[in-house]
């Protein structure tokens, strides 16, 4: 961008170091993260060493494309303003990110988990918590800081991998172009509303972004140089993806078929056998101690999925509709509408509307799309085109679909963006009119912020008006009777959650909930049930001494699910077996008697 003139693929080594130094650190923490796990599964979590070398390893990995960012020789105006833009995306996700938890999955298990580790002092089974069982690479990272004043900096972790993958694609980018596009690529990535909301949570999207990223660009860079360094680089990241989500099943399965393409079919087996093993001996190095836990609790390395080929007892979670029954039945959407969902998802999207992707993504990142396939490193933009659309289509029909769901196409879709930006420029006689459209599509980001810092409501909580009780109390309806039951009830107490979201992180007592977001056992337990004592007897079989319910949504769940008499019977059991001890915003805390 700060000349017209193609630049030449024989830029300086630098660019080449700053993006494989990025991939190692990355990498260097995903060893740690794997490490710390093996010492919680042997129960020596509060150990000071592991701790020290967890928090020396986040320090140093994170804390190096930090100090390279500071140094970067901005040379142009264009190079200085798109700095000076990346560092006001920054402030703005560490502001966000100091105040206290509140996103739902957070609450459920990407904090809820590590803090009940920590409390123990080692990891251990929860056969209650399905999210237990998924590889948590990242959530390693959050364990000595869950549960406690500091719980922010969980949410600065996540951010910072975010922050990680803008530097993987400064360095291709800058090693293919110039560090200007390098620098627009970074912006572009760093400043999508998605980046920018999970940059602010403790998620785990981000972390599969950068190694996803890490491997894909590790992949491309070793076609070119065959140095094997790039190649194990892009192995072991593409393992720790496999291990920060099960979304990584996904992004392994492409990122391997289209390195078997890439490699070429054509050439004799052993040539490219070999190569193709190490990449997958590499990703198995990274995954393989996840692997094995799931194995020694479960039987089935890849539990809670696939149990009818490895084994291990299916989960009776609540069922589904599947994707296109969901939006045909749910949402009302015509096959037309259901069709367009890979297109739609980049122009229409919404926070927290399900119906709408939960999230926001900008359409700019498709529609130059048509502009990135000129010039140099075709193959490379085919293959990263590929990879963002196979994924897309299979992450469409996988799952219901979330836009952080698809995060991995992203930083591939940046570059081809930045890509398609360089292509234009050299052949527009008007750059200026290429600038108005890219401000005007980067501005819906920047409302985007707006809007999003307002219902975040931080001001006041960071400038210290409102205390971090008032500001939780405001967010989620249970808070009040939590502090409640922190405070009151016997340590010994186990509570049963129900209709809370199973947002249970701020409960500081046992607890227990169901599957997914349905009663089940208690459902179960009322229909098993032939009198009131043997209902309040199967709660207490659960160790069951309270539960916490939101009174509205059990209310109409029981009627609708329940015949009159058993709907009698629980009435019978509530009136005589239930003591209300605490009541706000529709919750209340109830002890079990008898």
């Amino acid at each position: 961008m700060a000349e017209k003139e193609a630049h030449p693929a024989l830029a300086p080594p630098r660019f080449a170091r700053f993006l494989y130094h990025t991939a190692v650190a990355g990498v260097a923490i995903g060893f740690v993260a794997t490490a710390y796990q093996v010492v919680g599964l042997a129960g020596h979590l509060g150990d000071p060493a592991a701790r020290f070398l967890l928090i020396g390893a986040l320090v140093i990995g994170l804390g190096y494309p930090l100090v390279r960012f500071a140094a970067l020789p901005v040379t142009t105006a264009r190079e200085r303003v798109l700095w000076l833009a990346i560092v006001a995306v920054v402030v703005f996700d560490v502001l966000l990110g100091l105040t206290p938890p509140t996103a739902r999955d957070e609450l459920t298990h990407h904090l809820a988990v590590p803090r009940l580790y920590a409390e123990r002092g080692r990891i251990f089974e929860i056969p209650f918590s399905l999210p237990s069982y998924y590889p948590m690479l990242l959530d390693m990272l959050y364990i000595p800081f869950a549960g406690g004043p500091r719980d922010f900096i969980p949410k600065v972790i996540h951010g910072a991998f975010g922050f990680l993958t803008g530097a993987l694609l400064y360095g291709y980018l800058s090693l293919r172009l110039s560090p200007a596009y390098g620098l627009l690529g970074w912006f572009f990535f760093a400043s999508t509303p998605v980046v920018m909301r999970l940059a602010s949570q403790a998620y785990v999207d981000l972390g599969l972004a950068f190694f996803a990223t890490a491997s894909l660009l590790g992949t491309l860079v070793w076609k070119e140089t065959r140095g094997y360094r790039w190649l194990i680089t892009a192995g072991l990241s593409a393992g720790f993806a496999l291990a920060t989500k099960p979304n990584g099943i996904l992004f392994f399965v492409i990122a391997y078929l289209l390195l078997l393409k890439h490699l070429g079919p054509s050439a004799p087996l052993r040539a490219w056998g070999p190569k193709a093993l190490l990449f997958a001996a590499c990703a198995l190095a990274a995954f393989g101690p996840w692997l094995a836990r799931n194995y020694v609790w479960t039987g089935n390395p890849l539990f809670p999925f696939l149990a009818d080929w490895f084994g291990g007892e299916p989960v009776s979670a609540d069922p589904g509709l599947g994707v296109l029954a969901t939006r045909r039945l749910l949402y009302g959407e015509s096959w037309w509408e259901i069709a367009l969902v890979p297109v739609r998802l980049f122009f229409f999207g919404r926070d927290d509307d399900p119906r709408r992707f939960d999230g926001v993504l900008n359409p700019m990142l498709i529609v130059f799309l048509p502009w990135a396939f000129r010039g140099k490193w075709r193959d490379e933009k085919i293959f990263l085109f590929l990879f963002a659309l196979c994924y897309l289509v299979y992450a469409v029909f996988l799952a219901d679909l979330r836009t952080r769901y698809v995060l991995p196409i992203v930083p591939p879709l940046v570059i081809l963006l930045v890509y398609a930006v360089h292509n234009i420029y050299l052949r527009i006689s008007r750059p200026r009119l290429l600038f108005a459209a890219l401000l005007g599509l980067v501005s819906l980001n920047v409302a985007y912020a707006a809007s999003y810092f307002a219902r975040v409501s931080a001001a006041g909580y960071l400038l210290g008006i409102e205390s971090r009780d008032e500001y939780l109390t405001r967010f989620l309806p249970e808070y009040p009777i939590f502090l409640y039951a922190n405070s009151r009830l016997p340590r010994s107490a186990r509570v049963y959650l129900v209709f809370v979201g199973r947002r249970a992180y701020y409960l500081r007592r046992d607890y227990f909930h169901d599957y997914g977001e349905l009663p089940r056992f208690l459902v179960d337990a009322i229909d098993k049930a032939a009198e009131p004592k043997a209902l309040a007897d199967a709660l207490k079989r659960k160790d069951l001494t309270h539960l916490v319910v939101r009174e509205n949504l059990l209310r109409r769940f029981l009627v609708d699910n329940l015949s009159p008499q058993k709907l009698a019977l629980w009435e019978s059991f509530a009136a005589r077996s239930l003591r209300r001890l605490a009541h706000a915003n529709d919750c209340s805390l109830y002890a079990i008697l008898g």
